[in-house]
């Protein structure tokens, strides 16, 4: 009657030196990934495309990188994007964006810059530069193209793949990341502008690769 309802089964457990050891590995395991976080998303992958896009929210340093960028790729535009957080008008005009002045600065002639800049948002900002770039591309008749998008360090992976989600398989995303002076990547834990940066950007990351979706903008 007593193995009808109860049965005695033999369960093998890990010891509590083994339970160390495991704990042991998966706390290295993290450390290594950890450590290689900001090389993994400040990813330097350019496609060498017909466009070089400048994201508008980097520090005046990252401009310099572009204009030698430009320099290097002969590419034929340079597409200034950005989601304004206001419009100063003037005579009824928007501002010109202020990255537009930082890449003058750099050395880029102002004849092949071109602006992509829409209306304020509050979240998803790269993802509705990308947007913006799309309508530009399609104002062109532009449907198939490639085009490589400077953004600063580790922001770099995230923004290849919204830009990616943003223009659809007929256009190729490549992208330069801007060294960023203030902290050493390679050990980005040392410095509170890394930590900050680099975790930052990895769940970012994460949320974009895994649950961010367009059609939740509506």
């Amino acid at each position: 009657m007593r193995d009808f309802f109860v049965r005695r089964r033999e369960v093998w457990q890990l010891t509590w030196r083994a339970r160390l050891l495991l704990l042991a590995l998966l706390v290295g395991l993290a450390t290594v990934l950890m450590r290689g976080a900001g090389g993994f998303l400040a990813v330097s992958e350019p496609v060498q495309g017909r466009y070089l896009v400048v994201e508008g929210w980097m520090p005046a340093f990252a401009y310099q990188y572009a204009a030698d960028a430009y320099r290097r790729g002969h590419y034929e535009r340079v597409i200034a994007v950005g989601a304004l957080p206001d419009f100063a008008l003037s005579n009824g005009t928007p501002r010109e964006f202020a990255a537009v002045g930082s890449l003058v600065a750099a050395g880029i002639p102002r004849e092949v810059i071109v602006e992509a800049m829409g209306g304020p948002v509050h979240q998803d900002r790269t993802f509705h530069s990308a947007l913006n770039v799309r309508r530009w591309l399609e104002a062109q008749g532009i449907t198939s193209t490639s085009l490589d998008v400077i953004t600063l360090g580790p922001h770099a992976r995230r923004s290849r793949l919204l830009f990616e989600k943003a223009l659809g398989p007929g256009v190729r995303v490549g992208v330069h990341a801007a060294p960023d002076p203030r902290f050493d990547l390679a050990h980005w834990w040392r410095s509170s502008e890394g930590v900050r940066s680099v975790l930052g950007e990895t769940i970012a990351y994460v949320y974009a690769r895994l649950f961010f979706d367009p059609r939740d903008l509506g």
